[in-house]
């Protein structure tokens, strides 16, 4: 079966192969899509080798690019075949003409003599698209795709519209910028289904339509019985158009303007509601039936009682239906339902629900299953309309009294009247059930008289005018003596003079206040009166203008505290501002939140002192008078405590004299409060300072000091100091370098004056000594280190530093040096001479551990010195320390 089955495709092959000169190439299957296409043959057989596009019988594409199929790839026994060109698939078109080049797998030679008309696998246009569908008074379609004119046209589209006349499609197909995956396609007037085929050789149809008729719009002619229908793609052969009512084919009608109209004749109809209507052009029929409405036809409208509510009478046209018993219409008045009753063709029923909103010239809709028909103007529904009786004013609310006042969601109040620049709304308000009184609250007003206008439903009632009785409000808070106190005036009469009377009591004190005048800030007349002395909140009063009195409440103003002040050697602080009364027993005084009340010595309305203990610490202050707390506290900042002269053991270092202060609040920023300390009354200089110890420095070599401590100009703390004797711990070897020899010496509170001589075999040499004061304070004088015991030296973290130099050398390994401290006789050690070194190595300067020398009567065992020199003088020095013992031989 299969063998015959190749040998009918060899013999279609061969129709249109032109010339042969190797076997016809059979193609087994083809994939393609937006972006390529392969064609599979089997493996041993000839294959294609490249397209030569034409454009029409004759003419090839001389602007075509390059193109060739890359066959390469096999699969089992199949010879994929890959479509490449050097041009867009957008720029792929040709015609039946269009040839295709072979080879035989065993020869390289091609046969270009087939023609892709004879292929019987090629690509289809891919992913087609359409703009839209063609009117039937015909236009331009824009069409989308792939592979739409590789075998076509090009500029001619076949169809079975008409056979004889192809679709037009538009463009230059030769010009290289030309989109072929994106032509426009004109189409004639026509209608209905056709097919279109994209090849030339009319083998794949695809199937296509002009739009279905639409319908936008219809008019009906009672008088005429005439019903116009506007809408498009009515074509123009009513033999090919069926127009339908209710499903009923209509017979009289006409194509009144081509596409676009039909007119259908005899209509008479006397039943209101929606008619549907289809119509369907040569087979096409429109997508969803347009409805024709039949309106009610309203003429007049009777009026009902809103809060008994009642039935309502409609008359006119076509208000009930002799067709369908069933079809009721809808009723609605203004916004309200009226539920249906009966109806004849003329006359219609329905009944409102009472306490529905009333209104006024309400529109009435009268809808059949969707036909709505509304009430022409000059006919409409009116409720009743809402009256006002009486009204009245009492502790803030209003109360209205009459008939129908609606709700809050229909009516509108309004105020208005003297002293109203505009209209006052009222928003809230409260409406009995039977809707026959109203209360609402009372906005402040500047007069006593007013009117109201209530608006229900755009109907106005009658106008009311009601008088308030007088009203206040306290707007400040007044001192505590000598205070006033400014009033707001509400509801008063606004014919003010200079005659009018007011005053108020306060504490059964009565004064008389200032004439009201009109605030221009508020827009409401304010009054001034004076306060007697008091204190506290909420304080009863009575104000009287006139013939009218009234009760109001105020607060005198809050304790305020502005500065405070010290004396008696900083031991009394006296606080000084407004409002602190004059009892004791009113006034709560709290610092850092504790209660100091206890400690006041003196109080009056602008000041109070209190004594200050050494517990206190800086912090805010906050006060309360009689139950009236301060509104911003007031940060308390107290002046430096001095505790004493901490050194221990009265002791100093001789090389830096640090004299250490303990106490609190050393960081004050005030001039008057600044700590100072003087050395046998000479200034020191701050070494270190925090809020609680304070450490200087002794410009004074004299011992014993007399140490001073000031706060400002008062004198604190005094201490006798003395310097700490001055003891040799550590020799290092001594260095043979380029420029003499060194000798390095550790040791606590070493002088400056330090005379120094090596004694060798052969010569004595003397040295000149540089002193280096530890760069922080020592431990041992701190009474504050509880790990220091009497007879303990920590001199870890601290350790004065000699550097000792000769420009001599010295040929020996061991000596003798000599040391003088001050005025003391000389004390010699045996010490260790490095040999000479004719270079310096980068390790014998940077502090790598050494022998120490033995020192006379006493050991320091792993110690390390290093000394840094720069051209003779001394820049630096670090001791370090494993183990320390006192040595001996200290100077006396």
């Amino acid at each position: 079966m299969e063998k015959k089955i190749l040998l009918l495709i060899l013999i279609l092959f061969s129709i249109y192969k032109s010339g042969y000169s190797i076997s016809n190439p059979l193609p087994l299957g083809i994939f393609y899509d937006d972006k390529s296409f392969t064609i599979i043959f089997n493996k041993d057989f000839p294959y294609f080798t490249r397209l030569i596009l034409y454009k029409n019988k004759t003419t090839p594409r001389d602007e075509a690019a390059p193109n060739y199929f890359n066959c390469s790839l096999i699969i089992g026994e199949d010879r994929h075949c890959v479509f490449h060109s050097d041009e867009p698939f957008s720029r792929l078109w040709g015609s039946i003409y269009s040839k295709i080049c072979a080879r035989d797998v065993s020869s390289p030679e091609e046969d270009c003599s087939y023609r892709v008309s004879g292929l019987i696998k090629y690509p289809l246009p891919y992913n087609l698209k359409y703009s839209k569908k063609p009117r039937t008074s015909g236009e331009d379609i824009i069409v989308t795709g792939t592979y739409l004119r590789f075998m076509g046209g090009p500029n001619l589209l076949l169809s079975n519209f008409n056979t004889l006349k192809p679709f037009v499609v538009k463009g230059n197909f030769s010009d290289p910028s030309f989109d072929c995956n994106n032509i426009t396609v004109t189409f004639p007037p026509g209608s209905g289904k056709f097919k279109i085929y994209y090849d030339d050789i009319a083998l794949n149809p695809f199937l296509f339509s002009f739009e279905s008729p639409k319908i936008s719009s219809t008019v009906s002619d009672s008088l005429k019985q005439l019903l116009t229908i506007n809408g498009d793609n009515f074509f123009m052969n009513k033999t090919l158009v069926t127009v339908s009512f209710d499903g009923i084919n209509q017979t009289n009608y006409i194509i009144s303007v081509n596409h676009t109209q039909i007119q259908v004749n005899d209509i008479n109809r006397v039943d209101p509601g929606p008619m549907s209507i289809n119509i369907i052009v040569n087979g096409i029929s429109i997508e969803e039936n347009y409805i024709h409405c039949f309106p009610a036809v309203i003429t007049s409208i009777s009026s009902v009682s809103n809060h008994l509510g009642g039935i309502v009478t409609i008359k006119g046209e076509k208000l009930s239906s002799t067709l369908n018993s069933s079809l009721t219409p809808s009723i609605t008045i203004g916004d309200k339902q009226c539920t249906f009753i009966k109806s004849t063709t003329t006359e219609l029923e329905c009944q409102l629900d009472p306490n529905e909103y009333g209104g006024k010239n309400l529109s009435v809709d009268v809808n059949f299953s969707g036909c709505n028909s509304t009430s022409p103007d000059g006919v409409s529904f009116t409720y009743n309309i809402p009256t006002l009786s009486s009204g009245s004013y009492s502790n803030g609310l209003v109360t209205l009294i009459g008939t129908n006042l609606g709700t809050t969601e229909e009516s509108l109040i309004q105020l208005y009247g003297n002293g109203i620049n505009d209209n006052i709304n009222i928003d809230q308000f409260n409406v009995s059930s039977d809707e026959k009184s109203l209360t609402f609250k009372l906005p402040l007003l500047r007069c006593k008289s007013f009117n109201i206008n209530l608006t229900r439903s755009n109907i106005a009632a009658n106008t009311l005018s009601i008088s308030a009785s007088l009203s206040i409000n306290a707007i400040n808070r007044p001192m505590v003596s000598n205070g006033t106190l400014n009033i707001e005036i509400y509801y008063m009469d606004c014919s003010v003079s200079s005659s009018s009377a007011q005053s108020i009591t306060v504490y059964n004190s009565t004064s008389q206040c200032s004439i009201p005048s009109l605030q221009s800030s508020s827009g409401y007349y304010e009054t001034t009166c004076p306060t007697a002395y008091g204190t506290g909140i909420n304080k009863q009063f009575t104000f009287k203008l006139n013939s009218e009195t009234v009760n109001g409440e105020f607060s005198y103003a809050p304790p305020k505290v502005d500065n405070r002040t010290f004396s008696g050697g900083h031991i009394n602080i006296t606080f000084h501002g407004n409002n602190f009364g004059n009892s004791t027993s009113l006034i709560q005084v709290y610092l850092n939140g504790s209660d100091i009340s206890s400690e006041i010595m003196g109080l009056d309305d602008h000041q109070f002192t209190i004594k200050r203990l050494n517990s206190y610490e800086n912090g805010p202050i906050n006060i309360t008078v009689d139950g009236n707390n301060m509104e911003s506290l007031f940060y308390l900042k107290l002046p430096p405590v001095i505790y004493g002269i901490i050194n221990k053991d009265n002791k100093t270092l001789d090389c830096r004299g640090l004299i250490t202060v303990s106490g609190k609040n050393f960081l004050t920023n005030d001039k008057e409060f600044k700590v100072k300390v003087l050395a046998n009354n000479k200034n020191t200089t701050v070494f270190v300072q925090d809020e609680k110890i304070l450490i200087v420095r002794a410009e004074s070599n004299e011992s014993p000091l007399l140490v001073s401590t000031f706060i400002g100009d008062d004198l604190g703390s005094i201490a006798i100091l003395t310097y700490l004797e001055p003891i040799i711990t550590v020799i290092t070897t001594i260095k043979n370098k380029k420029d003499g020899i060194y000798a390095s010496v550790g040791g606590i509170s070493l002088p400056g004056n330090i005379n120094a001589i090596l004694a060798v075999k052969s010569e004595n040499i003397y040295l000149s000594c540089n002193l280096q004061c530890s760069s922080s304070p020592n431990e041992t004088l701190y009474d504050s280190n509880p790990k220091l015991s009497s007879n303990e030296t920590d001199i870890t973290n601290s350790t004065d530093c000699l550097l000792c130099h000769s420009n001599s050398f010295v040929d020996e390994t061991s000596g003798v040096l000599y040391l003088q401290i001050g005025s003391t006789s000389f004390h010699h050690y045996d010490v260790i001479i490095e040999k000479i070194e004719l270079s310096s190595s980068p390790s014998a300067s940077n502090g790598d551990e050494r022998k120490s020398s033995k020192l006379s009567g006493g050991a320091i065992a792993g110690i390390t010195i290093g000394c840094v020199a720069a051209f003779g003088a001394l820049v630096g020095c670090v001791v370090y320390f494993k183990l320390i013992t006192r040595a001996k031989n200290s100077f006396k």
